[in-house]
Order: structure tokens, then C-alpha cells, then sequence
């Protein structure tokens, strides 16, 4: 989920063709590389091809344009960082492994343009030493506000062209996009903890698949001495194929073509930025998440964008839920373009069973009054009953699946998998034979680390109970494994209740270093008493305790424990309570 201040759309071209050069080189000069990469996130041997392509081009600064094109059977869709324009280029190629490379869409031998990585190199140098009849250079801005992109190309004929017309192609690419990728060990200095730095990455081609059309108003060939200058608008999405798009990450390609196979020459550049406001921000995200899969309580996670010219030092946040507020007032740092995660977010109490609008609103940055928000919705589903029956649908390779369903004591009640092989029949129908009363936990697992749709075949799975409810749904779309919490029936979950003979009060609550427990019971019993946090760990253990029947009266440390919210629980022979205490020093 995504907001941003101002949004506009749509791609727009305007040329002159009279005016002087300023920025592009009318000396004579050798010809610049432009190499696209063929490659994708499952292929094994892409990083290395990354890491000699990277080389290549910092031995040669500023001569060589790299292109990362995600595209074939290796690129995925989990996430999807190919493009339309990938297909085509590719095809043009006769590749037959990744990753491939063409050198200025050149044949250098036989009669394809696609490379081996190994060749990459020696291949660009030949190219690097040739004289260039043709100059381009390019400069581009975009505004942080409205996210428009202003790209200008200029291009200068230094001698008489091989024809009269040509192809000026513009690409915008993406760096420091960070995601999955296979083999990543082979460029540990784009490895990022368990992701991968992706960089050069093709996201949009502004003059379309094959380029716009130079040409000259005489006849013959383009002579020495023409210039263009064109210029190219184009709003930027927030996100690509679900992929944001972070426009201080992107830079321009610009590069001449014969036709739509063999490239003369290329050159990159970085955009500037038009910073109109003072103060500006966007949410880049806004989620609710289960805290136990059971509960009805949800921790949000909102990040956070700074688009203005001074650094952001506080925020007013305020989440509504049914009208009723709750303020947080951050504190911190993010500075121009920097997106920050905000923290201790108080958590929400939903309804199960209905879906809860949130309202997440940001009131003031650094003072000033603001408007920004964001409005989501989030479903509780209420407690499954009369059974439980599996949908599992898998991808080509069943044999890569296990699942399994656990109580709250951690014990496997239901298994599957593996499975066959296949390209039919892959759904599978299951009973998870769920008849107690309690908190359970689905897990699905992908001994690949790709999920069940990620391109080989599409699987899911749902989770019906026997009133026709769904109670979990996926699209199969996850890495190694996946988990879902299911409550079912009557279960005692991190909820406040109070069943049988047996209450709680709490006070002072919210709390700060100590709290007193007033539990009344109906007659005497030994009773076990518990705190627990959002995720049901035990923090505070006060074991079993002898009380009488009516009022007993319990201390309870609470210096050891952060801010935020938990549960006590108290569990005896008159029953069982659950109550939550609130810590706020």
C-alpha cells in the first residue's frame, strides 16, 4: 500500500531539431559499450557474470552502459523484475544459457549476437578501440515531488552516418534493488545479508521497444555535422510489477542504433533532483500484521519517505480504528530521500469475523500540520469449527513440498508430502483432523526455496473449515517455507477472558515497574500465573501459587519488561482468566 503527494501519469515526447549542441562531444571519439545482460534471480552462475560485467565497466569508467535484462526461464516472478520489451530483445539474440551477453548487438562470429560471459570482455574491448561516427550524451532531473522525469538526449554526428536514418533508444534503470538471488555467493560484494544487490536492472524502455526514429530531411546518409536534441517526460510509477521503483536509484541509458539490431554507441547518466518543498513525505507502506495468528490483536508497520528538503525529526501518527484514535508521537531522523521504518506503533484491537477499516494518518512533520494517509483494511477470521480440510494445489515439483499442522504444544497433529513430479492432477484434498479446541500453526515448505508459483506450474492452497468458512488463503507465492495460524473453536488465545469461577483485576495499568493482581476465586485451588507477550512467550513465570477462595492479592515485578502490551494469565480448578497489563515507563 502506497500514497504519494502528487501523481501524475502518462509518457510524453517533444523534439527540436534546430538548436546547437550543448552537453554531447562534437570531437571525433571511439565508440562507447553497451552491454545487455541476459539473467535472472534463479540462475546459478549470474553472479558471477554480474561480477566480470561490473569489472569490465570500472576498468573502462565512463565507456561502458551495463544493462541488466531479466527475462527467460530463470528470471521468476516472486518477485517479477522482468519487463514487456524482454522477450523480444532476447529473441533477437540466439542465446541458449544464461546468463548471455550481447556486446553492442554485435556478431563477432557465426551468426548470433549472444555471448558468453568469459567473452565479455575481450569482445567490448575490440569495440571500445573502434572510432565512432556518432556522439550521445544525456542529462536528466526528476522532480521528488510529482515524480516526473525530464530526460534530455542530445546527439551529434562527428563524420557522414552508414545510412540515413537511425534509432536513439532511452532505458531507465534501477540499482540497489534488493531481493532474492540464486548463487549469490559468487559477488559477495552485492550480497546483503540473505539478498542481493541487483544493479543496472532494466525497468522501462521511454522510446519504446526499438527506439525513436533520427533522421535527417535531405537525402543519403545522416552527413557529419547533424545534431538532435530530443526531450522525454515520463511520470514514474511508484512501482513496476509490484516492484518499487525508487527514483533516486535509477539512471538513464541513452544509445544509437543502427535498426533495431546493432548499436554504434551509449552513454549513462544520473538525474537530478527538483526538491520543491520544505517539508515532504510519503508512506511507502502501511501493513497490519497477526502478532499470534489467534489473537485479535495486530502490530502495524509503516514506513515512512522523506521527499522534502530538510531532514524529518518528529512526526504526529495517529491510527484510527472504529473512530477511536491512538497517537504516537515519533521522534527520530530521516533524512531527504531516506525511507525509515517507524517503531513502537501501539497495537490494534480488531473485531474477528468482520472486515476492519484502519485509518493511518499523519497529523504533523516536525510541527507543521499535515494531511498525509493512508486507509486500509484487515480481516480478522473468526474461530474455524466443525473441521478442517486443506486445498493444496502444487507446482510441477511436488516432490519439493511437506507440510505440516501443530498445536499450541508444538506437537504435529497432521502431515504431508512429498510429493510426485507432475503436471496434472496436483491438487491435493486433505482432513486435518482438527477436533480439540486451540491455536494451531500450518506449515507449507519448498525444498527449493521458491515457493509453489513461481513460474512451474501455479499452486495455492486454502484452508476451509466445515461451515464453508475460509479461514487461511495463499498464493503460493513464498520462499523456503510459509506460515499460518489457525484458531479453532472455544481456544484460549492471547485474548482477555475470564471462564468459570475465576476473575482478575489489574492496577495500576498501565504499569511501570510493579503491578498488583486482585484474582478471586470460588473456592480455594492452586493456581499457575503467567505473563506472556504478543507472540505467547512466557516473560514472567510466577509458577503455582496456593489461594483461597475469594480475593488474593499478588505482586507483580514488571521492571524487566519493554513497553507494550502483554497478558497475565491465571489458570486454576475454578478455571482459567486472561487479562492484559499494558507497560509505560
Amino acid at each position: 500500500m502506497k500514497k504519494i503527494i502528487l501523481s501524475l501519469v502518462g509518457l510524453f515526447l517533444t523534439i527540436a531539431s534546430m538548436a546547437q549542441p550543448t552537453f554531447v562531444s562534437t570531437q571525433p571519439s571511439n565508440k562507447n559499450v553497451v552491454l545487455e545482460e541476459y539473467t535472472g534471480t534463479n540462475c546459478t552462475y549470474c553472479p558471477d557474470g554480474h561480477k566480470r560485467a561490473n569489472a569490465f565497466a570500472a576498468a573502462n569508467p565512463g565507456r561502458v552502459v551495463l544493462i541488466n535484462i531479466h527475462q527467460g526461464s530463470f528470471a521468476g516472478n516472486n518477485p517479477d523484475y522482468k519487463t514487456e520489451w524482454g522477450n523480444a530483445l532476447a529473441n533477437q539474440t540466439g542465446l541458449t544459457g544464461y546468463p548471455s551477453g550481447t556486446i553492442n548487438r554485435r556478431v563477432f562470429s557465426g551468426t548470433t549476437t549472444a555471448l558468453n560471459r568469459g567473452d565479455w570482455a575481450s569482445k567490448g574491448a575490440i569495440v571500445l578501440a573502434e572510432p565512432s561516427f556518432v556522439n550521445v550524451a544525456a542529462r536528466a532531473q526528476v522532480d521528488a515531488e510529482t515524480r516526473l522525469l525530464t530526460v534530455t538526449v542530445e546527439v551529434y554526428y562527428t563524420a557522414d552516418a552508414e545510412t540515413s536514418s537511425n534509432k536513439l533508444n532511452v532505458a531507465i534503470l534501477q540499482n540497489e534493488v534488493v531481493g532474492p538471488q540464486t548463487g549469490m555467493a559468487a559477488n559477495p560484494d552485492y550480497v546483503v545479508g540473505t539478498q542481493y544487490r541487483h544493479m543496472h536492472m532494466l525497468r522501462h524502455l521511454i522510446t519504446g521497444q526499438w527506439g525513436d526514429i533520427l533522421s535527417h530531411e535531405g537525402t543519403g546518409v545522416i552527413p557529419a555535422g547533424t545534431f538532435f536534441t530530443k526531450t522525454y517526460t515520463y511520470t514514474l510509477p511508484e512501482d513496476i510489477r509490484s516492484v518499487p521503483l525508487e527514483f533516486e536509484n535509477i539512471e538513464i541509458a541513452a544509445f544509437v542504433t543502427k535498426d533495431n539490431q546493432l548499436v554504434y554507441t551509449g552513454a549513462l547518466c544520473k538525474p537530478t533532483f527538483v526538491i520543491s518543498t520544505q517539508f515532504g513525505a510519503e508512506i511507502k507502506s502501511y501493513e497490519l500484521n497477526d502478532l499470534s495468528g489467534c489473537s485479535k490483536y495486530v502490530g502495524q508497520t509503516l514506513k515512512v519517505r522523506n521527499i522534502g528538503q530538510e531532514t524529518i525529526n518528529s512526526m504526529v501518527i495517529d491510527t484510527r480504528v472504529f473512530g477511536i484514535s491512538n497517537i504516537t508521537n515519533w521522534e527520530g531522523e530521516i533524512a531527504t530521500f531516506q525511507t525509515a521504518d517507524i517503531p513502537n506503533l501501539p497495537v490494534l484491537e480488531l473485531q474477528n469475523g468482520i472486515q476492519n477499516e484502519v485509518d493511518v494518518l499523519i497529523r504533523s512533520i516536525n510541527g507543521i500540520p499535515t494531511d498525509l494517509r493512508e486507509i486500509t483494511t484487515f480481516k480478522k477470521p473468526a474461530p474455524a469449527r466443525n473441521g478442517l480440510t486443506l486445498y493444496l494445489t502444487l507446482d510441477n515439483y511436488g516432490t519439493e513440498t511437506t507440510w505440516n499442522i501443530k498445536n499450541s504444544s508444538g506437537t504435529v497433529v497432521k502431515s504431508g508430502g512429498p510429493y510426485t513430479d507432475a503436471q496434472t492432477d496436483r491438487l491435493k484434498v486433505v482432513d486435518l483432523t482438527i477436533t480439540e479446541n486451540d491455536c494451531y500453526t500450518f506449515t507449507i515448505n519448498d525444498q527449493y526455496g521458491d515457493g509453489i508459483n513461481s513460474g512451474y506450474g501455479v499452486g495455492g492452497y486454502y484452508i476451509l473449515d466445515g461451515q464453508g468458512d475460509t479461514i487461511v488463503v495463499s498464493d503460493g507465492k513464498f520462499g523456503a517455507s510459509e506460515v499460518k495460524k489457525i484458531g479453532y473453536g472455544d481456544y484460549i488465545g492471547l485474548e482477555e477472558v475470564s471462564l468459570n469461577n475465576v476473575s482478575m483485576t489489574i492496577y495500576p495499568n498501565p504499569a511501570k515497574d510493579n503491578a498488583t493482581l486482585d484474582i478471586n476465586l470460588s473456592q480455594n485451588s492452586v493456581a499457575t500465573i503467567k505473563v506472556v507477550d504478543l507472540m505467547g512467550r512466557n516473560v514472567i513465570d510466577l509458577g503455582a501459587k496456593s489461594m483461597k477462595a475469594g480475593q488474593n492479592t499478588i505482586e507483580l515485578n514488571t521492571s524487566n519488561l519493554n513497553n507494550g502490551m502483554y497478558f497475565v494469565k491465571v489458570a486454576s480448578e475454578n478455571g482459567v482468566v486472561t487479562k492484559k497489563i499494558t507497560i509505560n515507563r
